[in-house]
């Protein structure tokens, strides 16, 4: 859930088709209608949650074609709108919803999420959760699949819609290797796929580099062009999704929000920001460089001059649009005591921070290579560079949290200020979190009143919105006294004036004697540091001054700071490998694809297996006798070593779980139980009936754990599910709920890492700057935190599935299983097999 839901101040066969939208709403889509006729209507909706936070009330109408900007600062409810929009509210979050709205015909607050699918196409901001099953293919077709779109068509539109949203390349790829930047482009492809009449599209670019804004931007465009299918956009960055079109490539229309959630404006985008521009600003949006540039003007020229004429020449690259007046970014950029003004170059100050021939890389894949960079006192250093290029890799081996694949790091201490900063919070209070970093307790009543948390002390962090939370973090490291401060993309999903607040507290730390290194994608940001470095091609080049960079137009295509041209046709120009969602996790994803199983045992049936497996544990279950066991192990061995291609080596190992269960069961029935003692002179009592019984149970143990391992060899997860639904007539509901969580599964490796690393961070520092393991109750704090995370997640992507129209009707199956002779065979073959042995023993 985003800040803006949470808090804020309450008053195939087929072949491609070139329009996936258009496609599958023609075949598939039952609300499809007169495009002049209203797909929305909204009368006094107002939604209010249960923390008093809330949007609204709304009247107001949409028509196919059209296209809307959702504006206003953090915590004014546009998340909170969307989600309404979609029907996730109240069947998935709680709120009370007053007045009516109809999506197509259908009332998302009464039908719920998957009724309201139908029509309505959600993207959401967290790039994780946007992908719901393992295969990105499978996720893409899962809408098709629910609107029982003839199975030869669906592969053509997979691939369209992918084709679409710049993400060609991703169909047999697990959702697991994906970066951030590739989860949310095929996240948008599911969407697309789905045909919807509505796209709502919460922050679709915070994640990306320029050229993924640029294809995701270009999707859309394409999506809006057959005139029917209308979008409501929310979104941040308002100049990288404008692109070189300027304010006229905005959403013609604008729906405008003031702090509460109340409506400003409703109407044409160019009147709704000449008449609230200067509300909106002061409120904290960000709004477009041309627009700033003329309020500016506005407060330098007579009333009755409109902003409306003729823009003045763009600003040179390298300076910094002026901040509100009267905004503590202003103040703090006029304050004659600030030792280095934002955007030019510092005095340079001393090493602090040193990496020398420094390689860099993640799962056997090295990111980076030849490091040489220093990190000086009083400089705010600006790290860019494209998805995966490998800044939070570079951040977490400053920070001393990963070695070096080679060459060294040696300097000051470092502290790391993650891009989750809930996955650092090791405390229930907010002033907790600041004490916890050891300040005395001035400090930390200053840090608070610097926070402007001083009121929230008592309340959770979790709690707090997204701009508090990152400004605690930062507060909470500062308290350190590290005399290096690292950020992982400072200013990921912030409004401008959550923006500056964070900008502040780093410019601040520098002016302080600190050298201060962040991550970013944002120009705004790279104009005001005072040096910046650039990760391309595998080396990092720099650090040099930001007018350096904003002059080269090559060097800021490489850094991912402006879009390639190919980029804007929604296809990039390379691959991008891009580092696991979030960025924060230390590392890269891999193109590896899963490990697929092998032997012949693979190519049979699923539910047939465990069909199989189903009856061998039965008939174990019913023999006592040690003979016909281990008869049936010594088959299901041979047949598992043929079948699945092991190796016998590899075949044991997979059995130790099994094996030390068995013991224990042999062990316990040869101790207790009562019989005939055949050694009497042991010293232990061993009977005959407990070595019998306690072989058979050690015996049963193994054949059944065989049996699940060869099972297990021989299956993934989707063929299973897919089997099982085909078969066993499982629903489908339950099934693609056990591969969402198999999805999540996958996720919980790079999930501990980030939690175990961001705990890290927040420990004191060796002498060397080197940072210490966790102890087991600090393990089992990050345990605790995962779990945390896991559940959101799982909620997160259960309104994923159901926003994919994952209902109980009637489906196609894109991918079937089938049943064939050989699956008949096997099954008479091993109900033959088991039998024979049963019967001659």
């Amino acid at each position: 859930m985003s800040a803006e839901t949470t808090h804020g101040e309450r008053g195939g066969a087929a072949a491609s088709t070139s329009n996936p939208i258009t496609a599958t709403r023609s075949t598939s889509n039952p609300t499809t209608a007169n495009p002049s006729a209203a797909l929305l209507e909204a009368e006094d909706l107002e939604v209010v949650l249960p923390s008093g936070d809330g949007v609204g009330p709304w009247s107001g109408t949409l028509v196919a074609g059209d296209h809307v900007l959702l504006l206003g600062p953090s915590g004014a409810g546009k998340s909170t709108l969307l989600r309404t929009l979609a029907g996730a509210i109240p069947s998935h979050q709680h709120g009370r919803v007053t007045g009516s709205v109809r999506v197509g015909g259908i009332d998302p607050v009464a039908d719920g999420v998957v009724a309201t699918s139908r029509v309505v196409g959600y993207l959401g901001q967290d790039p994780a959760s946007g992908v719901c099953l393992p295969e990105v293919a499978d996720d893409v077709a899962l809408p098709l699949e629910n609107r029982q779109v003839p199975a030869p068509q669906i592969g053509g539109r997979v691939q369209a819609a992918l084709t679409a949203a710049g993400a060609e390349g991703l169909a047999p790829r697990q959702a697991s290797t994906l970066s951030g930047g590739q989860l949310q482009r095929a996240a948008l492809a599911a969407v697309l796929a789905a045909g919807p009449r509505l796209l709502l599209l919460d922050e679709p670019t915070a994640m990306l580099d320029a050229d993924g804004v640029a294809a995701v931007r270009g999707s859309v465009q394409a999506a809006l062009r057959d005139g029917e299918t209308a979008a409501i956009l929310v979104e941040h960055r308002l100049d990288e999704w404008a692109g070189a079109g300027g304010l006229a490539a905005l959403p013609p229309r604008t729906i405008a929000l003031d702090h509460s959630g109340r409506v400003l404006a409703d109407g044409p985008t160019h009147e709704v920001l000449l008449e609230h521009g200067a509300t909106l600003r002061a409120e904290g949006c960000w709004l477009p460089r041309d627009l700033e540039r003329s309020l500016n003007r506005m407060l330098e020229r007579p009333p009755e001059e409109s902003f409306d004429e003729p823009a003045e020449a763009a600003t040179p690259a390298g300076i910094p649009p002026a901040a509100p007046r009267g905004s503590r970014a202003s103040e703090q950029e006029q304050t004659p005591e600030e030792t280095v003004a934002p955007g030019r170059a510092a005095d340079p100050g001393r090493p602090l921070l040193t990496a020398d021939g420094v390689a860099l890389g993640y799962e056997g894949r090295r990111l980076l290579e030849g490091v040489d960079l220093e990190v000086r006192s009083g400089q705010v250093l600006a790290v860019v560079g494209r998805n995966g290029s490998g800044k939070s890799t570079l951040l977490t081996a400053l920070a001393r949290l990963d070695p070096p694949r080679a060459g060294a790091i040696s300097g000051a201490a470092a502290g790391l200020v993650f891009q989750r900063p809930e996955a650092q919070f090791i405390s229930s209070t907010v002033v907790g979190e600041l004490r916890a970093s050891g300040a005395e307790e001035a400090a930390v009543g200053e840090m608070l009143e610097q926070l402007a948390l001083d009121d929230r002390a008592e309340a959770s962090p979790y709690r707090l919105s997204g701009g508090q939370q990152r400004r605690l973090s930062l507060g909470a490291m500062l308290l350190t006294g590290r005399p290096v401060l690292l950020a992982d993309e400072p200013g990921f999903g912030l409004d401008q004036a959550a923006q500056d607040s964070v900008h502040e507290l780093l410019r601040e730390s520098a002016a302080n004697g600190r050298a201060v290194v962040m991550t970013t994608h944002d120009l705004r940001a790279v104009e005001q540091a005072h040096a910046v470095a650039v990760l391309a091609d595998g080396r990092v080049h720099g650090p040099m001054p930001p007018a350096q960079l904003l002059a080269d137009a090559d060097l800021l295509r490489r850094a991912g700071l402006v879009a390639s041209p190919s980029a804007e046709t929604g296809r990039p120009e390379r691959d991008d490998r891009g580092e696991r969602a979030g960025e924060d996790r230390g590392g890269a994803g891999t193109a590896d694809p899963p490990l697929v199983p092998h032997g012949w045992l693979s190519r049979r049936n699923p539910t047939v297996l465990l069909g199989l497996l189903t009856a061998l544990s039965i008939v174990c279950i019913a023999l006592t006798d040690p003979v016909p066991l281990v008869a049936l192990y010594v088959l299901l061995m041979a047949a598992t070593l043929a079948g699945c291609r092991m190796r016998p080596l590899a075949l044991l190992r997979g059995q130790v779980p099994f094996m030390v269960f068995a013991v224990g069961v042999f062990t316990v029935n040869v101790l207790s139980r009562p019989g005939r003692e055949p050694w009497p002179e042991l010293p232990v009592r061993v009977t005959q009936e407990g070595l019998v019984l306690g072989t058979a149970l050690a015996l049963r143990a193994l054949v059944i754990g065989l049996g699940a391992l060869a099972v297990a060899r021989a299956t993934d997860p989707r063929r299973t599910m897919v089997s099982l639904q085909q078969h066993a007539r499982l629903p489908a509901r339950y099934a693609y709920a056990l591969l969402a969580g198999r999805r999540l599964l996958d996720d919980l490796p790079s999930r501990w890492a980030t939690i175990t690393r961001a705990h890290r961070a927040r420990l004191p520092v060796r002498t060397d700057g080197t940072v210490g393991r966790l102890r087991p109750r600090q393990l089992v704090r990050c345990a605790f935190s995962l779990l945390v995370d896991a559940i959101r997640s799982a909620e997160r992507l259960a309104f994923a599935l159901e926003s994919r129209g994952l209902g109980e009707g009637p489906r196609t199956i894109w991918r079937p299983v089938p049943c064939d002779r050989a699956d008949l065979l096997l099954a008479v073959a091993v109900a033959t097999a088991i039998g024979t042995v049963v019967v001659l023993s």
